[in-house]
């Protein structure tokens, strides 16, 4: 299964312990240059003389997503200086598989925030980029629902990214009031397996789902300018009746 939703290298700081012939390890992973993942952890129990490698989870236990960024306004430019992923599950514990059980993860309720660095990416219009530009980002298995702003407008609930980005093009169409650029929330539905590739697809477009969330309540940013135009069919009179 193909999700459409923009690596980092890792860095690995680990502690292990046995306590009653279990064994318990628990990687943190922290965002480095380029690169980014998760913190998880991984538990099983072991007969005490056994020889298992625990400094390592198979990367098919990982949904793997990267994400694309994608300019379809034709008179604007689209910078991007960072992307956080809100609301989405950031740590679980794997387990291995024993003679009861095959391996799974146990993810943890709490839910946070996940911050990418992706550097400064300049989109010109009809440009795009996915990021990271090699490899992808390795998650937890999980499904989450998007953040809905117009039954939950304060972001109390549901998944959702916050986009640090300008558009411009001789004039700020989405920025602070210095022009730099300014935090847009999208909603985000997902659906993150094991050993499955999935894309998170930004696009900025006039009609684009993109909200400005520093007022009392969310707003669209870009809301185009429509009208339609009718008229009632004609229906004739009988003169008689029109004096």
């Amino acid at each position: 299964m193909k999700t459409t939703v923009p690596l980092l290298l890792l860095g690995l700081t680990m502690t292990a312990c046995v306590h009653n012939e279990e064994l318990t390890e628990v990687t943190d992973l922290y965002t480095a240059k380029q690169e980014t993942a998760l913190p998880y952890s991984m538990q099983g129990t072991f007969k005490a003389e056994e020889t298992i490698d625990m400094r390592s989870i198979p990367s098919e236990a990982f949904a793997q997503v990267s994400i694309r960024i994608q300019n379809q306004m034709p008179d604007f430019n689209l910078t991007v200086e960072g992307i956080r992923l809100c609301n989405i599950r950031l740590s679980g514990t794997f387990h291995f598989a024993t003679e009861e059980h095959v391996p799974y993860w146990e993810t943890d309720a709490t839910r946070g925030i996940l911050a990418l660095e992706t550097g400064q990416l300049e989109l010109a219009p009809n440009d795009e980029v996915v990021f990271p530009q090699a490899g992808s980002i390795p998650f937890i298995p999980q499904a989450e629902e998007a953040w809905n702003p117009a039954i939950l407008p304060h972001l109390g609930e549901g998944c959702y990214l916050l986009v640090n980005c300008k558009v411009a093009n001789g004039f700020t169409l989405w920025g602070d009031e210095k022009g730099n650029c300014a935090e847009a929330a999208i909603p985000l539905s997902i659906c993150f397996q094991s050993n499955e590739p999935s894309v998170i697809v930004l696009t900025l477009a006039p009609n684009c789902p993109w909200y400005d969330i520093r007022g009392t309540s969310p707003q669209p940013l870009f809301v185009p300018i429509t009208f339609d135009v009718s008229v009632e069919d004609w229906k004739e009179e009988d003169t008689l009746n029109l004096f």
